[in-house]
Order: structure tokens, then C-alpha cells, then sequence
């Protein structure tokens, strides 16, 4: 079917087909607490000042990120707005050039067949689809990664490496650095140490390629630096350092986890592509690993393995495996359909018992309000859970029929994968999984989100122009952006403490915990009134003499 259309035809079919599924949407959810509203925080606050040289938040200096993708979320929300869309869209731009990305180097090396089939595998798993509907860094950041290694691919594959390869592998990676941080260049260069030591004897090396490499990852990634210290910001820079040595060597934020979290992440939250990934290691024999296949295993292994070792893990610092595990995924299929290699016969079977599973999930998820008494009663220990899942919030009449299209959609694609149809049967199942995600994006997330965090998002909305807001026992962005925070002008570096003491306050402040944490902010703060409970948490106000806007009997 896509020799009948033209590489052009095709990649204005992505490129509209990305436009139809990722953009008219975005804007359906509020922000989730962290990533999201930091990222989106940071954005506002530089249109709020006008300084766009470095990233704030509440108006201080942050240190943890880079700006480059605050700087797109900058112009998408002078455009459109400060706004979700506007936050989410940069993602959903990066989700098209990354299809049109696959497509062609699928193209270039096998057919458009083959970048196709890619462009599927990738969009058709959970994870690498959801992440494009977010207003989190990691798209951008994977992309720049994976656009750098793919060109040291390409420069590889000569015995003398390709200076015009080198040149546009290390800008990308200079790029990548900018978006988030230094671990794309340990990345690039442990997959590159990888493959040299393999195929040292292969190449010529020349010393003057690595430096002339380093210098231009170190003048594009490391601009900002070079502009901060030169403002007299020097300090920025140390505290990022710190920063990221601390994301290594320690569990930063609470986000410490096992060494297999991400193992655990990849073969459920990367469905189905990872368990064709697992069955790619079956019968060891078959496989012959060409040049592009080689690089492709090493980067998987080097990003799994390296983030497995870092003490900080979060869900989404994985995600740059997508890329090497949908091209490995995608060159198995297409062995499989030219029979050269065989499905084990245990993964189908595998396929159908995840299917069935996660099918139930979704149904339930879709009737959670008809059937919340038992989680309830599983959640009497965690008063935060409990208060947020107490919550009425009705389910939507199609939420789960969801569910049920998942179950039906894969168990049929199950059934032409084991009557020898396969193509059918793959086509059908990541195009199953696409089309689920989509809905669950579309239908549930909005509606957890709303347990989780809309009661509280919506107070501060409702008293944006009136209040301050502080969290306490706890951490939180939400506040800042949804209650348009102000920069407030006062000598004493704790905000917290000036906001609970102090007289001196343009407005008055309310302050807020997750319930079950009263008991620790009377401890510090005893004349703190309660003044509501929205959904899972409670908002106190001060209830001192001095404080000038107590209320008056």
C-alpha cells in the first residue's frame, strides 16, 4: 500500500494525521503537578518579567533546567496564551517532526514500508504516544539525543568518520544539553565508548574529531552558562552542577526506586512494542546484527542500564529507550514478515493475558465512580487517597467502552497473529493500542486528574486575584501557576516563615497541606485556621492578632 504514494505524499499524511491527533485536545486536563506546571511556571514567570536569559521559579533563580524548552513554551504562550495548550503544544510539534524523523530514516534504509512500520510500533505503545500530549522536557530531549546518535550512525559507517555527520550529531547533542542537562553528552559519549570498543579496529580515529566535537557540544549546550556568568550569576551555574551530581548519586525528591524500576516501567508501560522487544532475543542464533542494529542495542542497553544505576528514578527518565527499542522492534517485524525470523510461540500468549488485563483496568478506571466503595476501603490508611477518591465525580457514558475496544481490538489481532495473518494482526494491535491510548488521554486522564488535583487547582483559580498562596508539608508548583503568583518584595530568604509571621502583606495568604498532614502544620503554626477541604486537601489561613487581614466579629 505505500509504494502507491509518494515519501512527500506520505510525510503530509503524518504530519496531518499528528496535527488531527495530538493538538485540538491539550488543553482538556489542567497541568499535573510537578513536571508539567514547573515547566509551565517557568515560562510564565519569564513572560511575567520580561527576563528570559535564565529560568525562575517563584521569582528565584532555578537551577535544576536549562531554558531551551521554557523558550518554546515562552512562544507558544505568546501566541495562544498562558495557557494548557500552549504548554502542551511545543510536544505536540515535537511529535510530528519526530513521525516525519523515523519515517525518512526508515525510508533511506529499508522502504517506506519499514519507516511506516516504525512510526507505528513507536505510536502505538503507551508510553512513547502519551508523552507527546504532556508539557514535559523529555520529547524535545530525546529527540535532540536520538537525532545526535543517529548521525554518529551515519558517520560510522565509513571507515573515516563523515565531518558533516559529526558536525550535525554534535550541535543536536549541544541542543540537548540545553533542554535538560549535561546526561545527554554522557549518554551520546558511552554509546560512542561502546561501539569504539567493539569496532575499534574499523575506524580511523582522529583525536581532532572528539575535540572539535566536545568544543561545539560545550559552546551551544553550555551557552546559557557562559551568559549567566558573565551576569554575575556564576552561582547558578555550581548550585546546577550540584544539582545533577545529586540526581546520581542520591534519591532526590523522595524518587528513590529498585534497581529493575525501569525494566518494570518498559515491559508495562511500553506495551506492546517491549514484549516484541523481548521475543527479539529468542533463538539467538537468528539474529545478525547490521551497523544500524549494533548502535541501536547499544544506546537501549547504555540508557536502561545507567538509569537503572542512578539513585533518582522517575518514570519518564527511561523514555529515551523508545527510540532504539521501537527501531529494534520495528527491523524484528519486518524480518518476521519476510519470514526470516520466527514469533516465539509463548509471546502471543503473553499478549493476550497483558491485554486482558490492562483491558479490565481501563473498564474499571471508566466506571470508577459506580465502583468506588471497594478501592475506598483499600485506601482507609492513606487519608490523601481517601479524601481525593471520595470525591463525586461522575464517569462519562463511553469511558468504558474504552476498555472494551482495548480488549477486542488486541484479542483479534492476537487471533490473526496466531492463524499465520501477521500482518493483520500487528497492524491491528498497535493500531488498537494507538487508538486507546488517544481515548484514555482524551477520557480518563481528565477525570483523574479531577480526583487528584482539581479541587485545589480550582480554589486557586477562584482566589487568584485576591490571595497568596504557600504549601506546606509539602511540595507543589500548583500554586504559583494557577495562582498567577506575584513576585512579592521582602528582605527575608524564607518565604515561608515571613508569609506566616509577618504583618507586612499586600493581600492574605492561605495555605495548603494534603489531609493527613494537619496534625504537623498546627505543630509549627498552631493558630492556623482551617477555612476548607477541596477534595484531598485543607487551606488554612492565619489566625494571629497582628496578622492585618484577620477577620473582624
Amino acid at each position: 500500500m505505500a509504494n502507491n504514494l509518494s515519501s512527500n505524499t506520505w510525510r503530509l499524511l503524518l504530519c496531518a494525521v499528528g496535527a488531527l491527533l495530538f493538538i485540538p485536545f491539550l488543553g482538556e486536563a489542567h497541568l499535573f503537578d510537578w513536571d508539567e506546571i514547573n515547566f509551565a511556571e517557568a515560562a510564565r514567570e519569564m513572560l511575567v518579567t520580561g527576563n528570559y536569559s535564565y529560568v525562575q521559579i517563584n521569582f528565584k533563580p532555578f537551577w535544576e533546567k536549562p531554558p531551551l524548552f521554557i523558550w518554546m513554551q515562552v512562544l507558544s504562550m505568546s501566541a495562544f496564551g498562558v495557557n494548557e495548550f500552549a504548554a502542551r503544544l511545543p510536544n505536540a510539534i515535537c511529535e510530528i517532526l519526530t513521525t516525519l524523523l523515523l519515517f525518512n530514516i526508515g525510508n533511506q534504509l529499508v522502504s517506506k514500508n519499514f519507516g511506516l512500520l516504525w512510526v507505528l510500533v513507536y505510536l502505538g505503545s503507551f508510553l512513547p504516544q502519551f508523552y507527546f500530549r504532556t508539557g514535559i522536557i523529555d520529547p524535545w530531549f530525546n529527540l535532540f539525543i536520538f537525532f545526535g546518535v543517529w548521525q554518529l550512525v551515519k558517520a560510522s559507517k565509513t571507515r573515516e568518520l563523515g565531518r558533516k555527520h559529526l558536525l550535525l550529531s554534535s550541535v543536536a547533542i549541544g541542543l540537548a544539553v540545553l533542554t535538560k542537562g549535561p546526561v545527554a553528552f554522557l549518554i551520546l559519549t558511552a554509546s560512542a565508548g561502546v561501539y569504539f570498543i567493539l569496532k575499534f579496529k574499523s575506524h580511523q580515529w582522529k583525536p581532532s574529531d572528539f575535540i572539535l566535537y566536545t568544543l561545539i557540544v560545550l559552546l551551544v549546550g553550555f551557552s546559557f552558562f557562559f551568559i549567566e556568568i558573565v551576569n554575575g550569576r556564576g552561582y547558578i551555574v555550581q548550585d546546577f552542577i550540584d544539582y545533577h551530581i545529586r540526581l546520581i548519586t542520591e534519591s532526590e525528591a523522595g524518587h528513590g526506586q529498585p534497581f529493575y524500576y525501569h525494566f518494570l516501567v518498559l515491559l508495562i508501560g511500553c506495551f506492546p512494542m517491549s514484549w516484541f522487544f523481548v521475543a527479539s532475543y529468542f533463538k539467538r542464533n537468528e539474529i545478525k546484527w547490521n551497523h544500524e542494529l549494533l548502535w541501536m542495542h547499544i544506546m537501549f542497553w547504555i540508557v536502561l542500564i545507567g538509569f537503572s544505576l542512578v539513585r533518582t528514578k522517575i518514570i519518564h527518565y527511561s523514555s529515551l529507550t523508545y527510540f532504539p527499542m521501537s527501531f529494534v522492534v520495528a527491523h524484528y517485524i519486518h524480518q518476521l514478515i519476510k519470514g526470516h525470523r520466527q514469533l516465539p510461540k509463548v509471546i502471543p500468549y503473553v499478549l493476550l493475558i497483558i491485554s486482558v488485563i490492562l483491558g479490565s483496568a481501563f473498564v474499571l478506571l471508566g466506571l470508577l465512580d459506580q465502583i468506588k466503595e471497594p478501592l475506598l476501603s483499600l485506601l482507609k490508611a492513606n487519608p490523601f487517597g481517601f479524601a481525593c477518591f471520595s470525591q463525586e465525580i461522575p464517569d462519562g457514558t463511553f469511558d468504558p467502552f474504552i476498555g472494551l475496544l482495548f480488549i477486542t481490538g488486541t484479542l483479534t489481532g492476537i487471533y490473526f497473529i496466531l492463524s499465520k495473518k501477521l500482518v493483520a494482526g500487528v497492524l491491528l494491535f498497535f493500531t488498537t493500542t494507538l487508538t486507546t491510548t488517544t481515548l484514555l488521554t482524551l477520557f480518563i486522564a481528565p477525570k483523574m486528574e479531577l480526583y487528584m488535583q482539581g479541587a485545589i487547582i480550582q480554589f486557586y483559580q477562584d482566589h487568584a486575584k485576591t490571595h497568596h498562596f504557600r504549601p506546606l508539608a509539602m511540595r507543589s508548583y500548583a500554586h504559583l501557576y494557577y495562582g498567577e503568583s506575584v513576585e512579592l518584595n521582602h528582605q527575608s530568604d524564607d518565604d515561608l516563615t515571613w508569609m506566616a509571621r509577618s504583618s507586612d502583606l499586600d493581600r492574605p495568604v492561605y495555605f495548603v497541606t494534603r489531609v493527613g498532614q494537619e496534625a504537623q502544620v498546627y505543630k509549627y503554626f498552631p493558630e492556623m485556621n482551617q477555612v476548607a477541604r477541596p477534595g484531598g486537601y485543607v487551606v488554612f489561613e492565619r489566625g494571629d492578632k497582628n496578622y492585618p487581614f484577620l477577620k473582624k466579629d
